[in-house]
């Protein structure tokens, strides 16, 4: 045994989080609940959480060090992994490459609902860079 302790979280005892940046939440209305991350618990290697998109609502064109899954759970949308483009929606998997240029939008009349994974210990230590 590896000296971690299991965790086990309840989504709905969380409060949902969103951008710091006032320019960004303006612009990309999201929010999430981080699940899984070092900065709460004896986890590592992994960060996971739930986002929320309103209908019509984005997150603009962006990428990161850590390479990143979604599962959509509710909703539909449209997702841009560098030159690839598809249409997604509950069941759908994604695999986003470190470093690739993404970006996903909420295309119907529900909120779209996707559980996401990182792989690196800490949210915190996700840096988005906006390529749009």
């Amino acid at each position: 045994m590896n000296g971690q302790k299991p965790i086990i979280i309840d989504q709905a005892e969380l409060a949902w989080e969103g951008w710091e940046d006032a320019d960004l939440a303006a612009k990309s209305a999201i929010r999430w609940k981080l699940l899984i991350t070092g900065e709460r618990g004896p986890s590592s290697g992994l960060v996971m959480g739930v986002a929320e998109f309103p209908p019509d609502t984005r997150l603009p064109l962006h990428h990161h060090e850590p390479e990143e899954t979604y599962y959509v759970v509710s909703g539909n949308g449209h997702m841009v992994i560098d030159n690839h483009e598809a249409e997604i929606g509950p069941g759908s998997a994604i695999y986003i490459p470190s470093n690739a240029k993404h970006a996903v939008r909420c295309i119907g009349s529900e909120p779209l609902v996707f559980v996401f994974s990182f792989a690196c210990d800490r949210f915190d230590q996700i840096v988005y860079h906006f390529d749009e």
